[in-house]
């Protein structure tokens, strides 16, 4: 039933965007216009940063835009996060569009995604939680498969001689994640998301409004073995199951290896819009979103509750863009602070912190001359993060500087075919850090996943990327595409080197696309 119902779920959704593009017969370069949307660097980041909820798809998307894509990546390296894949394939199908109907707006999108990891430790997770208390893992690589779906859709309309923009959103992800080989971990999860907003206009210029954001979801974990004989104690300590709760020791775990996750949120949203200025087009965005997850199991004699955790989210964004005679900018700046604390039912306290801290400015410049299409960018990122433990007095933090600088190119050449390709720099800093392990709690998961961690985050990395794409018209309605791009990260030096494990010198990871535009 869940298969069928998968099924018929991405056929509604492919076949919307579909036909919301073969409703507008008028437009005879609508795919072409798509296209160059789609590598218009400034235009594309607006449409991005709508997507975020129904309050400004009207402002930021285009009143059509359809595309198709499906893909492959390739990542290998073991300069990584501890728990991260040393090897991983994953290939995706994801479809979306826009299209306004009289005053209603409409955008949805679809996504497959089925990705093999290799070489996974200490990580029996869905990965989309990953500030989690309460996990499983293993010392052992594991081999993991996972399939995710996600749909996604925002509807707004404008009332009251548009003046008074209504909009709703919904946003629905379904997964399931399985180990291949002993311990076997097996992890299913859905994710619901749904958000409400409402707004009035101003003079044709001052735009405000606010929503409501509620979710819920779950997330259903069960370890197991083909072989019972690796569960033995006494045999093979690499195959043990271990449990890990805040950022403490791991300890074994061989009975009642079965939980779930139950999850809640709920949160606000305002939003303030200023535009049509000399100055250029300001968008402003406040969210905060707060989110209970409580870790249990079920039996037939009851409920057993083992940790609560609740996790306060408050972000702040502002897009600015500026169009200028044949060129156009933009900057966007965000600010996010995380915090997370636990109640640890066996103590009966909080012993569980986790605190988070980002600053980013991106910023683009595109200009188009005759045929040519120039994309720059500068993209810095300021990422701290900290773990506590109270049982064992743990306290990790980093700080860290990420700088992305890149420089894109496009040409539209014979029978409106276009040739691009793309260059960017990537160097990664560590700023001040801080690291208290007392001795007494050094062990193998200290030492592979907690030590690791803290080297992979306070090393200094140097790298880039390259990617080139070529498109073309097929069937005289679509512009299709190859892109394909390979990235490669290098390990210049690390802060202390004195670990037994620590991270790889590089890693190297690569994607090709066939991407439609309609």
């Amino acid at each position: 039933m869940k298969k069928i119902f998968l099924l018929w779920l991405s056929t509604h959704c492919l076949c919307s965007v579909v036909f919301a593009q073969h409703i507008d017969t008028s437009a005879t370069n609508i795919s072409l216009k798509n296209k160059l949307f789609n590598i218009d660097s400034v235009s594309f980041n607006g449409y991005e940063f709508a997507k975020n909820s129904p309050f400004n798809i009207n402002d930021l998307m285009p009143a059509k835009y359809s595309s198709i894509n499906l893909g492959y990546v390739y990542a290998k390296g073991t300069l990584m996060a501890a728990q991260d894949a040393s090897k991983f394939n994953s290939m995706f199908l994801k479809t979306e569009g826009i299209t306004k109907l009289k005053q209603l707006n409409l955008w949805g999108s679809f996504s497959y995604t089925k990705t093999f990891e290799d070489s996974t430790i200490y990580n029996h997770q869905t990965r989309n939680t990953p500030t989690a208390p309460y996990y499983f893992g293993s010392p052992i690589n594991s081999s993991y498969e996972r399939v995710v779906y996600n749909l996604k859709t925002l509807a707004e309309k404008n009332l009251i001689n548009k003046n008074l923009p209504i909009g709703v959103g919904a946003d629905y992800r379904i997964g399931n994640h399985f180990s291949t080989n002993d311990p076997r971990g097996s992890v299913n999860d859905f994710q619901l998301n749904l958000v409400g907003t409402l707004g009035y206009t101003f003079f044709d210029q001052l735009k405000i409004g606010a929503a409501y954001r509620y979710g819920y979801g779950q997330e259903r974990f069960n370890i197991a073995y083909k072989s019972t004989s690796y569960s033995q104690v006494t045999l093979l300590p690499a195959y043990y199951n271990y449990l890990i709760e805040g950022y403490g020791e791991a300890y074994i775990k061989t009975t009642a290896m079965g939980y779930k996750d139950d999850q809640k949120r709920s949160g606000i949203d305002g939003y303030l819009n200023f535009t049509k200025s000399m100055f250029g087009d300001f968008y402003f965005t406040y969210a905060y979103l707060n989110e209970k997850q409580r870790f249990l199991d079920t039996s037939s004699e009851g409920f057993t509750y083992f940790d609560d955790f609740d996790l306060k989210t408050n972000t702040f964004s502002l897009l600015w863009l500026k169009h200028l005679k044949n060129s156009k900018f933009s900057a966007v700046v965000s600010y996010a602070n995380t915090e997370g604390k636990d109640l640890n039912y066996v103590y009966m306290a909080n012993n569980y912190i986790y605190n988070h801290n980002s600053l980013s400015l991106k910023t683009n410049l595109s200009v188009n001359n005759n045929n040519n299409i120039y994309n720059y960018f500068i993209n810095t990122n300021q990422y701290e993060e900290q773990r506590k433990d109270g049982l064992t007095g743990n306290d990790v933090q980093y700080n860290r500087l990420d700088l992305h600088v890149g420089f894109g190119y496009n040409r539209i050449i014979k029978n409106n075919n276009i040739l691009g390709f793309s260059l960017t720099g990537i160097y990664n800093i560590p700023l001040n850090n801080y690291f208290n392990i007392p001795a007494v709690n050094i062990g193998q998961f200290t030492q592979r996943v907690i030590y690791f961690d803290y080297i992979y985050n306070t090393s200094t990395r140097l790298g880039g990327s390259l990617t080139a794409d070529y498109s073309f018209k097929v069937f005289n309605e679509i512009q299709a595409g190859l892109k394909a791009s390979a990235t490669y990260l290098n390990k210049e030096k690390v802060k202390d080197n004195n670990f037994t494990y620590s991270p790889g010198k590089d890693r190297f990871s690569s994607n090709i696309s066939l991407n439609l535009y309609f």
